[in-house]
């Protein structure tokens, strides 16, 4: 018995080395494919990454310049260890609209135990989506900035037609905010919203910034300014400093239409310059005005720190004037000859900036300011308009000027209703809060005068937003986004807020595309000349991984 027991223990000894060494080789299997599975894991957050920055890179650059989007990603992806390649594939595309860019990173990873099993790589892949909620652009879709009376369909995009009939303007540090210039005008009276003391708190002093947005490579881009000085002809041109200019002799003026470029009254030939207080005599206290015209920068929402053109495009002073612009304008008088100027500048196109040859694609911005140019005491607004065009035939249809952020205007449409272009928001917003805020609206206008926030005009006459809210006068639900404005906002700030619904929706690829506009009735009978401040924001973080 005890021979037999010794021989079955032999016997089950090797049975237990043959399963142990079965099991080793499982054991060691598993371990090997834990290791490989370890390596994909760390090289897809690795890869995730990468696909992260390069789409929060890239993203910036939406909506205006998408190849500049697609290439800043590859950049970003190449600095984290992943370039197009070798097994590594790198893409980028849009991803359901124009302010969403999708990053794909693909890459083959070297399995260390796994070749035994004739798995020598395995692919591993990771995406993002990142969206970049643009600061808002202002007042215009098109390669104008404001009106232009001479109506110019050479130089002006298609998209111009149905711009609001108004000026840009720019106010100064000496003059009361009761004006109607919230971010220039530094001081202030009791009772004026953003006031401490006589201390205007929404005073900016950087001026005004209008963004210049090629949506592709231009040819000679030119950057204009209509009517860029201060002359004083006051709001409705009806100062007497103008009075007889507009019957000068063709033979004497350097225009060939002194009869209605230089006509009285308030119309689309009216800038409205105006002095602080509105002396008829003397050049004393007038603005002078630079115009600052600057390249692409890194940061997108600090177009003040970009860098500044040089050569023809370098920064431009204008003087304020305040004489007899019959004399002055007069080729043959001796005013004329002191202050040439003047004539070259009032109600013209002047050229601002002029590069030749091909410019690329990008954002660049215009900067214009008062404040720094002379002293405070200088009072007054200085009416204009900005454009940008090429010599190109399709140049001025793939420019955009608009205002950032803020920006304040001079209406003077009388009787009737204007549809300004407020604000471009994209197709993906929805979810989101825009808010608009307004300035001393609603000056001159008539009885049963009105703004209403409507919708992009691709959405139809009819189209409406809801659930609109106040805080100014008027507070809590505002129907279809409606506040009347004939009485109440001197010095007064109105803000509308609109939730953005689920159903939005835009043209995000059209040049007009997801403008909302802002309808202005001044009633009937009115004669406005109303000064006035706007700023507009999107509620959330500009720039966010939504996938």
């Amino acid at each position: 018995m005890s021979r037999a027991a010794s021989r079955r223990t032999r016997d089950e000894g090797g049975y237990v080395a043959v399963v142990s060494g079965l099991l080793l080789i499982v054991l060691l299997g598993f371990s090997a494919f834990a290791v490989d599975v370890g390596h994909w894991y760390l090289e897809g957050q690795r890869a995730q990454r990468a696909a992260d920055a390069a789409a929060l890179a890239g993203v910036t650059k939406l909506p205006g310049d998408r190849p500049a989007a697609f290439q800043t990603a590859r950049d970003y992806a190449t600095g984290n260890g992943y370039t197009n390649g070798g097994g590594t594939t790198v893409s980028s595309a849009l991803a359901g609209g124009s302010t969403r860019l999708r990053v794909d990173v693909s890459t083959q990873v070297a399995n260390i135990f796994g070749g035994f099993l004739g798995l020598p790589t395995t692919a591993v892949s990771r995406h993002a989506v990142a969206e970049f909620a643009a600061p808002v652009p202002l007042g215009s879709p098109c390669n104008r900035f404001g009106d232009d009376p001479e109506n110019s369909t050479t130089y002006n995009s298609t998209s111009c037609n149905a711009a609001g009939n108004f000026f840009a303007m720019v106010g100064n540090y000496g003059t009361d905010k009761t004006q109607g210039d919230a971010f220039q005008n530094g001081t202030c009276t009791s009772g004026v919203d953003g006031c401490s003391g006589s201390t205007n708190t929404d005073y900016d002093e950087n001026g005004y910034v209008y963004t210049v947005t090629l949506r592709q490579a231009v040819t000679d881009l030119t950057i204009e300014a209509f009517d860029p000085a201060q002359v004083v002809t006051g709001a409705k041109c009806d100062n007497p400093q103008l009075s007889g200019a507009a019957g000068l002799n063709t033979s004497k003026t350097l225009v060939t239409d002194p009869a209605t470029r230089y006509q009285t009254g308030p119309g689309d030939w009216c800038p409205g310059d105006s002095a602080f207080p509105n002396s008829n005599t003397k050049n004393i206290g007038l603005l002078t005005t630079e115009f600052t015209i600057r390249s692409p920068g890194a940061n997108p929402w600090e177009p003040t720190a970009w860098p500044v053109m040089t050569g023809t495009c370098a920064p431009k002073t204008f003087d304020g004037f305040n004489e007899d612009l019959s004399k002055v304008l007069d080729k043959t008088t001796s005013q004329y000859n002191a202050r040439k100027d003047v004539a070259l500048n009032f109600r013209r196109w002047v050229q601002l900036c002029k590069v030749p040859g091909l410019t690329p694609a990008g954002t660049y911005s215009i900067q214009v300011k008062t404040n720094g140019q002379g002293t405070d005491a200088q009072e007054g607004h200085n009416r204009f308009a900005l454009r940008a065009r090429g010599s190109g035939a399709n140049d001025k249809d793939n420019i955009a000027v608009a205002g950032f952020t803020k920006m304040a205007l001079f209406a003077n449409t009388p009787n009737g209703t204007s549809t300004f272009y407020l604000a471009r928001i994209p197709g993906n917003s929805d979810g989101q809060f825009f808010n608009v805020n307004l300035f001393d609206i609603g000056e001159g206008a008539g009885t049963g005068s009105y703004v209403r926030v409507v919708p992009p005009a691709e959405n139809g006459s009819s189209a409406k937003f809801s659930g609109c809210t106040g805080k100014g006068k008027y507070n809590g639900a505002l129907i279809d986004c409606k506040v009347t404005v004939n009485s109440g906002f001197d010095g007064k700030w109105q803000t509308i807020t609109v939730p953005i619904p689920s159903t939005y929706s835009c043209t995000d690829s059209s040049p007009t595309g997801c403008w909302v506009r802002l309808e202005f009735n001044y009633g009937s009978g009115s004669s406005p000349t109303d000064t006035t401040s706007w700023s507009a924001s999107l509620d959330g973080d500009p720039i966010r991984l939504v996938e």
